[in-house]
């Protein structure tokens, strides 16, 4: 049965799902975040491997100085040299040591330098006839050999930048006779980081420069203290910002990533940097590739949460939901089973080894348990009903048997057996108390115990009182009947009186209900001669409204002429003005043709016929005028009648008004008048049937009478028969 209610199952699934969304978006936060850092990652790693590998370079470089130098102090002919100035011999023997280094081992540039105890310049193996120059005023290495009496590698600063040098002082015996250097470039160190794909550069800072520079051996602030140079790698170089790169620690352009290392020397002072790159793509290769491994990592762990959320729900589907759902199974079929919807309950067989089996195995005993109960109580609760079925017939003498270990139906039980064996009594005292009734006998009384209450109380009173009233109403019955007797005699006459005056009362209603008909057919034609006249005035007033509205026609009409003739008239005096002017230029005209001579006799001709055309154009303009002023007059005259009109309808249209309101009235009293006359007919004729009515029950009563004086005399012979 649904009730929109979610399931545990589903409630559950949407948990793990829940879980399972959020570990994912926390992993896919977690590879976000890994994201975001893998690019520092690899910026980090990349710096440590080119910074470990140049200072492997170093350290190689270190190792090779500083034991080749100890070889070397320990040479015979090297001692013999400086113990007896013999400089021929130690540019001999280290020619031999230089030829061999440079056949034998990849160190092609090296350069070794003796020194004497006092600290000058004995033999230089690279320009030999350079010698016995002061140096303990800027070798500081050779000075620190000296004063330790050991050998020491390291960097130096120097006129010539940046140098790689490992001493070891000369003993001859136990007597410090000198000490000998090994000097060694970056060379090496640089081609051999160019094959792993990192360029580097060696750049001393410029603050410890001894001498001039060229500018094309600048790098920012720094100098180039290496002979082998990439020229593509600098070029790029001169577009650095070194602030950023000394700040952050890296710098990135569109082809190298950048980095750099100290470089110190033998006393641990910063005397430049190692100016470390590579590709860029090799970087952003490297980037993608653990990229790669973080998008691996998280479809990893996406379908292992996909994979390990799919195999909790199948477990808990398997085991919890499952078990869940037999319950749920049972416990349906049970709450049907004690709600009555069915009449059987059926244990499950297959029950899980968990709690939810416990719960099932004990949900199945209680309905066994509840079964077997149920058919008790229903073995007597069916006694109860057939019993209860013959005590509604009104049989008392069966009882209950049947029992129940429910306290409640027992209980009820008890309580009914009790009732019927009460009630038996009951009716037994009342069957034979209405027995004796029955028979007339109105002298017996049923007994009530004083523990019956109410109804069944108001019940066994009520026959007693019955046989109270039974008797007395036997002895009233027998008074009446003789009172009836006397009375029935009585009204038998009376009766008749009765019908005869309803008879001739009947005839004269008659007679009247004809006049009252004859009546009520005049007014209905006077009604409807009413309501004819009503229509003939309406018709009447329709005319008169019409004759009104063309009077008024009429007189905007005769407004419209008169409006005309005065234009006419206007049109009149410019033609008479016209005229007379005509006739003044005429008169000028002829003026000039007398004046004019034989010349303007032609022209005092056509004067004279334009002033006869004038005098004629002015008197006809006299004779239309004389005529529009005729017409004007009576297009007045026929205005006013046409407003004595309007005003003669109007009072006419009021008068039909007036007399259709008088006709109406009258045709309404005349209705009035119809349906009163109709309802006194109606009456009339009622009364009339009414009275014939009346007539008729006299003579029934009369009949009743008869029949009631009949049954008086029996009812007295009863009355004498009865015991009260």
């Amino acid at each position: 049965m649904s009730t929109g209610r979610s399931s545990i199952s589903s409630k559950i699934t949407k948990y793990i799902i829940s879980i399972g969304i959020m570990f994912i978006l926390f992993s896919l936060l977690v590879s976000v975040v890994l994201m975001n850092g893998v690019k520092d990652d690899v910026y980090q790693s990349t710096k440590n491997l080119m910074t470990e590998q140049v200072l492997a370079g170093q350290r190689a470089k270190f190792d090779v100085g500083i034991s080749n130098a100890v070889t070397i102090a320990q040479n015979s002919d090297i001692i013999n040299a400086l113990t007896y100035n013999n400089r021929n011999l130690a540019i001999n023997s280290l020619g031999n040591i230089s030829k061999n280094m440079k056949d034998g081992t990849p160190f092609k540039n090296v350069q070794i330098h003796i020194h004497t105890a006092d600290v000058k310049s004995f033999l230089r193996d690279w320009t030999p006839d350079k010698f016995g120059d002061e140096l303990a005023s800027f070798r500081h290495t050779i000075n620190k050999v000296k004063e330790t009496k050991k050998p020491l590698s390291g960097i130096e600063a120097g006129k010539a930048g940046l140098v790689i040098r490992g001493l070891a002082p000369i003993f001859n015996g136990s007597e410090y006779i000198g000490s000998i250097e090994f000097i060694q470039g970056f060379n090496s160190v640089v081609k051999d980081l160019e094959k792993e794909d990192v360029f580097a550069l060696v750049l001393m800072d410029e603050k410890f420069t001894a001498g001039s520079f060229k500018q094309e051996e600048k790098v920012g602030n720094y100098l180039l203290s290496q002979n082998y140079i990439n020229q593509s790698f600098v070029s790029h170089t001169k577009n650095i910002n070194f602030a950023s790169l000394l700040n952050h620690g890296q710098y990135i352009d569109k082809k190298y990533f950048y980095s750099y290392e100290n470089i110190k020397d033998f006393q641990g002072e910063n005397v430049g940097i190692y100016l470390l790159a590579t590709p860029i793509e090799v970087v952003n290769n490297s980037i993608a590739n653990s990229s790669k491994i973080v998008y691996s990592l998280m479809i990893l762990m996406t379908v292992m949460v996909i994979l390990m959320i799919g195999t909790i729900i199948f477990i808990i589907n398997n085991s919890v939901i499952k078990g869940l759902n037999t319950f749920k199974k049972d416990f349906q079929q049970f709450l049907e089973f004690v709600s009555f919807k069915i009449n059987k309950f059926t244990p499950t067989t297959n029950i899980p080894d968990d709690e939810i089996g416990d719960l099932i195995e004990n949900l199945n005993k209680t309905a066994v348990e509840f079964d077997k109960n149920l058919k008790d109580d229903m073995r007597v609760m069916g006694e109860i009903v057939l019993v209860t079925d013959k005590v509604e017939q009104g049989i008392y003498k069966c009882l209950i048997h049947s029992d129940t270990k429910n306290p409640m139906i027992h209980t009820l039980k008890s309580t009914i057996n009790k009732m019927i064996s009460q009630i038996s009594q009951n009716m037994n005292d009342l069957r034979n108390t209405l027995n004796h009734y029955t028979h007339d006998d109105f002298r017996s009384r049923v007994t009530i115990d004083n523990r019956i209450k109410d109804e069944m109380r108001e019940i066994l009173t009520s026959v007693n009182i019955l046989g109270d009233a039974l008797a007395k109403n036997a002895k009233l019955n027998m008074q009446n009947g003789q009172t009836l007797e006397n009375n029935a005699n009585s009204m038998a006459a009376s009766v008749a009186n009765v019908a005869q005056k309803a008879n001739e009362q009947a005839a004269s209603l008659e007679e009247t209900a004809a006049a009252v008909e004859e009546i009520t057919s005049i007014t209905r034609n006077n009604a409807d001669n009413a309501q004819k006249m009503a229509t003939l005035g309406n018709t009447v007033k329709s005319a008169v409204s019409k004759g009104q509205g063309l009077a008024t026609q009429t007189a905007s009409s005769m407004d419209q002429i008169n409006k005309e003739v005065n234009a006419i008239n206007e049109a009149i005096a410019v033609i008479d003005q016209i005229a007379f002017q005509t006739n003044i230029l005429s008169l000028n005209a002829a003026v000039e043709a007398a004046t004019a001579g034989e010349a303007g006799k032609g022209f005092a001709v056509v004067a004279g016929e334009v002033r006869n055309l004038a005098s004629r154009s002015a008197e006809a303009a006299k004779e239309i005028k004389a005529i529009v002023e005729t017409a004007t007059t009576k297009a007045n005259e026929g205005k006013s009648i046409s407003d004595e009109m309007i005003k003669g309808y109007e009072d006419l249209n009021t008068h039909i008004s007036q007399t259709i309101k008088i006709i109406e009235d009258v045709s309404n009293a005349s209705k009035e008048q119809m349906l009163g006359i109709e309802q006194i007919n109606d009456a009339v004729t009622m009364l009339d049937r009414v009275t014939q009515e009346n007539a008729s029950e006299a003579n029934n009563v009369a009949s009743i009478a008869n029949e009631t004086l009949a049954m008086a005399e029996t009812l007295v012979s009863d009355a004498k028969s009865k015991k009260f």
